[in-house]
């Protein structure tokens, strides 16, 4: 099925970021789905550090679920390595939330399409020529599915009367492809969750309690990382039956896709689901199965190269020294094949 491109959208603040001096924010708001949010005004922002700014190539970096752009040492790491560094707080996360939507609140997952045009199409006007995307867990899921719809980027830029720069590699961390279950279970929940969104179109499970992930990171709970837990909680936000439809609808959409951009997926050796420590939780991904993830990756992209990183947390960025070091260097020596072959 087609997807529509977005809305056409409008830059209404560009500040400094409250990341710092390093690090500005430009809001653009745009027109959402009506049920977004009641004004039919959503925003989205755009992070970017003011580092290497004659330089065309670029990261662009895309949050998971329950999450926002905070890792302000990653965008540094990239500009050493002699790119420029953006990153989107996509519509209802983060720097977008606004009062009168719903936090993750979406009617598709192909709507963050709409939060890519804008990133990639600013890019383009700050010099930006050639893009290497970078998603972790859900955000991985949305850009692929931007990657799968059926508007060419030319068709898009005729469009928005924009121009967009080339994307020429993939990096996923821990991305969220599958949900982990067998195919019979699989189908029993989406039929179940169909019924329940069509008769209950916004029915969610209420977030009560810190989940074990969370205690594994912020430093409320002896983690190593502290950001705004308004924008990341550590229960989680309420979960969204609706929004469940459309994850396993984007899962099977990409199965039936093969990406032939160059991609790097990179994902923890274990998967530590349902552990009952923070000791044990840390020993591996402790949200999803990374088995479930590795074969819906080989079935989705051409041209892909895994790395299981032992000891790596969901968002690898955020495990402890080693596995985050790992993780870097995995990145840093592919990025430098990726420009290698470029030059051929």
């Amino acid at each position: 099925m087609s997807t529509p491109i977005g809305q056409h959208w409008q830059k209404v603040k560009d500040v400094e970021d409250l990341l710092g001096a390093n690090f500005r924010a430009r809001t653009f708001s745009f027109a959402g789905n009506k049920s977004t949010n009641a004004s039919n005004q959503v925003h989205t922002t755009l992070v970017n550090h003011i580092g290497r700014p004659r330089t065309t190539k670029a990261i662009l970096y895309i949050h998971g679920y329950t999450d926002y752009f905070f890792q302000a040492d990653l965008a540094e790491y990239f500009i050493k390595l002699g790119y420029r560094f953006y990153a989107v707080d996509m519509q209802n996360y983060g720097r977008s939330i606004r009062p009168f939507a719903l936090p993750t609140s979406c009617e598709s997952i192909s709507q963050y399409s709409q939060d890519l045009d804008i990133a990639l199409s600013t890019m383009k006007q700050d010099g930006v020529e050639k893009v290497v995307i970078l998603a972790h867990s859900t955000g991985a899921l949305a850009v692929s599915t931007y990657l799968t719809q059926a508007h060419t980027f030319s068709e898009r830029a005729a469009y928005y009367g924009k121009s967009f720069p080339e994307i020429i590699g993939l990096m996923f961390n821990s991305p969220f492809f599958a949900l982990p279950l067998p195919p019979i279970w699989l189908n029993r929940l989406s039929w179940s969750i169909r019924a329940l969104v069509s008769l209950l179109p916004f029915a969610f499970l209420r977030a009560k309690k810190v989940n074990m992930y969370s205690k594994t990171l912020h430093t409320r709970f002896g983690g190593d990382w502290d950001y705004r837990l308004d924008w990341k909680p550590a229960e989680g936000f309420n979960l969204s039956f609706h929004w469940l439809r459309e994850i396993i609808h984007a899962q099977r959409t990409l199965a039936q896709y093969k990406i032939s951009i160059p991609t790097l997926m990179c994902r923890s050796e274990i998967s530590t689901i349902g552990k009952k420590s923070v000791e044990e939780t840390q020993k591996g991904d402790g949200v999803l199965d990374v088995e479930s993830m590795q074969a819906a990756a080989d079935k989705a992209f051409k041209n892909l190269t895994s790395v299981a990183i032992p000891q790596g947390f969901h968002d690898l960025y955020l495990s402890k020294k080693p596995a985050q070091e790992m993780y870097l260097s995995t990145m840093e020596k592919w990025l430098k094949e990726l420009n290698h072959q470029a030059t051929k």
